[in-house]
């Protein structure tokens, strides 16, 4: 037999029949994507339901040198969904691989596997009143934790990465890794507290690599407790001394929670009313006991006066006065319920909304619905400075207005000294030539801002091989010596990985 067939017998063998596909159908439709990328050639779909059963995938790829990519939800919505960056491979759909092994309400972490969503773990917490939440992004319910945690996404309480607290991953090697002090004998919630464990933290390794399939996750949540949530407006003249004040602010400890800035433009992911692009928006959250985020607000307001309009706080423990604007209040409970680690679907209904579908909850389909828009996202990561992102807003904004492609920004503070950048941007998916349109200008963007120094935190599908060739130097090769260490047959497709070859 091919060593194809091997494979695929061999799966059958070890997962069951019922979790091998390989009937074109289906495999085209995972190929679909909601940002228009051609497909890759799968030459199977495997669902594996455990540790052992993804050790057996690996055991049988590296025998018969057949490659495979694995994905947690595949809903990774404006880099490629569930594509790989190369073909032709196994994809592993990791979906059904979705217990919430432990959550531990003391020292405030969840024990996951790849295939549950953040709803699914948003929901077991309030039925449990563990008063603990969740670090949620604006996506859908249906989003994988794990999947978006290992590609750097950037939730409402800050970046998901700083949230990582232990990896168990199968390698490419076929050996099986837990980081941290989850390798030795446990006992009871005393394993988890101390991330670093003893020698190197291997948690890097498996973020954003192609170095082993990760089977679960230890994950920092974070207490539910009262706190202030304000909101205010900014005229470009004073984005950047504004950006600097909050920077400043946060440095001083009056700003102790996450914070974004965004255009208000998108006509999807919407949380502020007003749309003109002149006029920035601002979420600032503070944390503490009632007293010093008073005091926080005092402050705030202080050193901004003059610079901002339409300044607004919102309290969780006390009384607050209503928006008459039925659209403005639900605006303003979609804010504070992101922040309340209560995530929603309101991006998909926004999908929905803007073809003009009127859909149930919970069945928009971003990927398969032809009738939705097509999206596609750029994400950087910038400084934390005023200079800097009046900079890269201008960049985004002169290459929208020359392709004509109306562009949307939204900046969140991603650490100390560093923003990250979202600029998503819609077109008529069933139209080839607004499609090619599209891609065309997703890469100008992308080469306009890496021209300026600002580069991705994170990458498409068809993106990321050519970004890896133009700045080829010695990152790339200790990334390229570690994979022929961790995965000698080059058996696992990873999209920020060079191959084993490279």
């Amino acid at each position: 037999m091919k060593p194809i067939e091997r494979a695929i017998s061999g799966w059958r063998t070890a997962l069951g029949a019922a979790s091998v596909a390989t009937d074109q159908r289906e495999l085209a439709h995972y190929g679909m994507n909601v940002s228009g990328f051609a497909a890759r050639d799968l030459h199977a779909v495997l669902r594996p339901a455990s540790l052992d059963e993804v050790r057996g995938v690996i055991d049988i790829a590296r025998a018969t040198g057949v490659r495979v990519h694995p994905v947690s939800t595949g809903r990774n919505w404006g880099f490629g969904s569930a594509l790989p960056s190369r073909g032709p491979v196994a994809l592993v759909d990791l979906a059904g691989m979705s217990r919430i092994v432990d959550v531990d309400p003391r020292f405030r972490y969840a024990v996951i596997e790849p295939g549950v969503t953040q709803g699914q773990l948003s929901r077991y917490l309030a039925e449990h009143g563990t008063r603990l939440k969740l670090n949620v992004t604006g996506a859908g319910t249906g989003t994988s934790i794990v999947g978006n945690v290992l590609d750097r996404g950037c939730g409402n309480l800050g970046a998901r990465a700083d949230d990582l607290l232990g990896i168990e991953a199968v390698l490419g090697n076929g050996g099986v890794v837990r980081t941290g002090l989850w390798h030795l004998p446990d006992h009871g919630n005393m394993i988890h507290h101390y991330p670093l464990g003893l020698g190197p933290d291997l948690r890097g390794l498996f973020v954003q690599s192609g170095f082993g399939i990760v089977t679960k996750i230890v994950l920092r949540l974070h207490p539910v407790a009262p706190l202030t949530v304000l909101t205010f407006e900014v005229a470009q003249a004073h984005l950047a001394e504004v950006v600097d004040a909050l920077w400043l602010a946060k440095e001083d400890g009056v700003i102790t929670g996450h914070l974004r800035i965004t255009d208000g433009t998108d006509p999807i992911i919407r949380y502020f009313g007003n749309t003109d692009p002149s006029v920035w928006k601002v979420q600032v959250v503070l944390n503490g006991i009632r007293p010093m985020r008073a005091e926080a607000e005092r402050e705030l307001r202080r050193r901004l006066d003059g610079l901002v309009e339409h300044f607004v706080a919102a309290d969780t423990e006390r009384e607050q006065p209503q928006p008459e604007n039925t659209q403005e209040r639900l605006l303003a409970q979609a804010r504070l319920g992101l922040v309340n680690g209560t995530p929603s679907d309101r991006l998909l209904i926004g999908f929905a909304d803007m073809a003009g579908k009127s859909v149930p909850p919970g069945s928009v389909d971003l990927d398969h619905d032809r009738d939705l828009p097509g999206m596609l996202c750029a994400n950087v990561t910038l400084p934390f400075a005023g200079d800097h992102m009046a900079a890269c807003s201008s960049i985004v904004r002169a290459a929208a207005a020359e392709a004509r492609m109306p562009t949307s920004q939204l900046y969140e503070r991603a650490g100390p000294t560093a923003l990250f950048g979202l600029f998503p941007f819609y077109f008529d998916r069933n139209d080839a030539h607004a499609v090619a349109a599209a891609h065309t200008y997703k890469n100008l963007l992308l080469r306009r801002l890496e021209a300026a120094g600002i580069y991705p935190v994170r990458m498409d599908v068809d993106s990321i091989d050519p970004f890896i060739e133009r700045t080829d130097d010695d990152f790339w090769h200790c990334v390229a010596a570690i994979k022929r260490v961790l995965d000698p047959q080059d058996i696992l497709s990873g999209r920020y990985t060079p191959t084993a070859q490279s």
